[in-house]
């Protein structure tokens, strides 16, 4: 049957990649966290590939249970890692996400969550910018959070912000940060949405020479996504890079007494391929003492399922996958992460969870408690 109108992307690099995963023996099963959860074959990596390949071949229209699949996602980029040609599966159901919502068949939550985006300007229903503003915001202010952080754990802005100044780098909130970067728009499907959104900050930020961004999501948006749509903005400084390198000069501090365990964000690791300046942090809060890991760590690392707009379209699962993941990191650890999100994940599965920001806080006697 011939489902005409009903073709997704023309690109040819996607229509190579939903061919090839199609013919694959599903190699990189193991790697989705979503199919590991849920144990459905709808929703391995092959599985949601194989809608990509009967959309281009118009085998199949783009209905509810097309948009249910391609939405099971975290955009972890693992599966990735462990594809011989290097398939990019996350992006290329991000585009068949786009083709959901053009056929008015994406999920509701999505239809929810970009309303409340086009209403508060940030997947938040709280103004962004007071929070900034209550943060430490300042007219040349160079930090920019996330919204993650503003919006839900203001404590992890105040201890990064004591913990920067603790190495010699004050930093002030910057005024952009009263912006969402547009990353739920991107992960949704919305992309023309994304594109205008990118486009608007950008304008907002043509002054601004750089950012310290704390937010793994956010920098990886900044730096990877807007180029993609043609969008150019501020340089893009990680907090842990600019921490990292400043602390050998700033051992002055109580060593952390914590049974911790460290996990990789996906949009930090995978993503901007940072590895050893957030553990460089840790172990130094730590006191040289050592830390535990998960046996898939680094570019191989589970994933907390807060990506991709999961929690959003499948909210068990996005808990499921952080309960796996935190049992990976052994059951009695805090896990300590970099990334707003995940910790969120991982407190919703029931895990003590701290920032990064947080420990290295409380290492210089500055944390701000929660």
């Amino acid at each position: 049957m011939s489902h005409d109108g009903m073709r997704p992307s023309s690109d040819p690099r996607r229509q190579r990649e939903y061919a090839y995963c199609t013919a694959c023996p599903k190699l990189c099963r193991f790697s989705c966290p979503v199919s590991e959860a849920e144990r459905r074959e709808t929703v391995t990596p092959w599985g949601k590939m194989e809608v990509g390949h009967q959309l281009e071949t118009r085998q199949r229209p783009m209905d509810a249970a097309s948009a249910e699949a391609v939405y099971a996602c975290s955009d972890c980029g693992r599966c990735t890692e462990h594809c011989k040609h290097g398939n990019e599966v996350a992006p290329a159901l991000v585009a068949l996400r786009a083709e959901a919502v053009r056929a008015g068949v994406a999920p509701e939550s999505i239809t929810k969550l970009v309303d409340r985006f086009a209403s508060h300007g940030s997947p938040f229903p709280t103004s962004l910018r007071q929070a900034a503003q209550k943060a430490g915001m300042r007219d040349d202010g160079t930090y920019f959070p996330g919204c993650t952080a503003l919006a839900k754990q203001p404590n992890l802005v105040d201890d990064a912000r004591a913990a920067s100044e603790a190495v010699g780098m004050p930093l002030a909130v910057s005024p952009l940060a009263s912006r969402c970067c547009g990353y739920p728009l991107w992960a949704a499907g919305h992309l023309q949405a994304f594109r205008a959104h990118a486009e608007g900050f950008a304008e907002a930020a043509r002054e601004v020479p750089s950012l310290v961004v704390g937010d793994p999501g956010c920098a990886y948006t900044l730096s990877v996504l807007y180029p993609q749509v043609g969008v150019r903005t501020p340089e893009v400084r990680l907090w842990v890079d600019e921490v990292a390198r400043r602390l050998p000069e700033h051992a002055g501090g109580k060593p952390v007494e914590l049974d911790a365990a460290y996990h990789d964000p996906c949009h930090l690791g995978r993503g901007l391929g940072r590895y050893e300046a957030p553990r460089a942090i840790l172990q130094h809060a730590l006191g040289g003492k050592p830390f535990a890991e998960a046996n898939d760590a680094r570019n191989d690392a589970g994933c907390s399922g807060g990506g991709g707009v999961l929690p959003r379209t499948h909210p068990e699962t996005s808990v499921e996958i952080a309960r796996r993941q935190g049992e990976a990191l052994g059951e009695r650890a805090t896990i300590v992460t970099a990334c707003p999100a995940a910790r969120r994940m991982f407190e919703k599965a029931g895990r003590k969870s701290l920032a990064l920001e947080t420990v290295l806080a409380r290492f210089f006697g500055r944390e701000s408690g929660d």
